[in-house]
């Protein structure tokens, strides 16, 4: 998976990340493990060839540098791109854990976006103050950072009605906002499919691959992991909301039916012969 596939998976966590908020019980540890292992082997490989790349553009010619950060400019990309998932998955596991009242997803994920912001503050340091960047190059990336960054809060906006948001929004006034004005739409579901065909197509180009395939696709791997098995249907495709909370619902009633025809097929008789009632599902529990 490159940058760009990245930031349409973060799109789809955002797209069912309400289900994961509302329905899941417990996040898996292993998904959180593999996910956690993959993001820190990419940030060490990130590190690595920012750290060469600042020694070796130090002491370049104009000329030279040029190349050097020709070569560095898709780890700079793929730095900046990825925050947007990271941003989304975070978000949706604090909201999980903060609606059961739990703790142990969210040390692991807040530890993730940490290091992910250390490698985003190094990258931004190298845009504004590396030696031998084009003025062009330097508007772009910078370009690249804002459509990032809208895009992280439009995304986060989706999940706003049911968890904070602003701790994770470059805007938490835009997120909200967002948030609203999907809900106040005519078609909500219609409006948030026209938005990820946008996203999908502003991020169809203009972002190079780095290398980071393996651990980019196993950091999303991870993150599936972490979904419920009943999100997803037969065929492994992932249930829409709707239908979720309708199972659930269903399954819910079916519960309170069972045990309601397990204490009248159970009943107390007394001495007299006659079925004692007094802990039926009415009584039950009252004295």
């Amino acid at each position: 998976m490159q940058a760009r596939d990245l930031a349409e998976f973060a799109a789809l966590i955002a797209s069912n990340g309400l289900a994961v908020i509302e329905h899941a019980d417990r996040l898996s540890d292993s998904g959180l493990d593999q996910y956690w292992t993959a993001t820190k082997c990419r940030h060490e490989r990130w590190s690595r060839r920012l750290k060469r790349f600042s020694y070796q553009v130090q002491y370049a010619k104009t000329a030279e540098a040029g190349e050097h950060w020709s070569e560095i400019r898709p780890v700079l990309e793929e730095i900046l791109t990825s925050e947007v998932l990271a941003r989304v998955w975070t978000a949706v596991c604090c909201g999980c854990e903060q609606r059961r009242g739990l703790d142990g997803a969210s040390p692991v994920v807040r530890n993730v976006l940490a290091t992910h912001l250390e490698a985003r503050n190094r990258a931004l340091n190298l845009m504004v103050y590396g030696h031998g960047l084009r003025v062009e190059e330097a508007v772009e990336l910078n370009r690249m950072r804002r459509r990032n960054e809208r895009w992280t809060d439009l995304l986060l906006g989706r999940l706003s009605p049911t968890c904070d948001v602003s701790e994770f929004a470059f805007s938490a006034a835009r997120a909200v906002e967002f948030g609203e004005d999907a809900r106040e739409s005519v078609d909500p579901e219609v409006a948030w499919s026209l938005l990820l065909a946008s996203m999908r197509v502003a991020y169809q180009r203009g972002l190079t691959a780095t290398g980071n395939d393996d651990l980019n696709s196993r950091v999303a791997a991870g993150i599936l992991a972490c979904f419920p098995g009943e999100l997803f249907d037969s065929t492994g495709t992932l249930k829409s909301l709707w239908l979720v909370r309708m199972q659930h619902a269903a399954s819910d009633t079916q519960g309170m039916i069972d045990q309601l025809i397990a204490l009248d097929e159970s009943p107390r008789s007394g001495q007299d012969g006659f079925v004692d009632r007094s802990r039926s599902p009415r009584s039950h529990g009252t004295r």
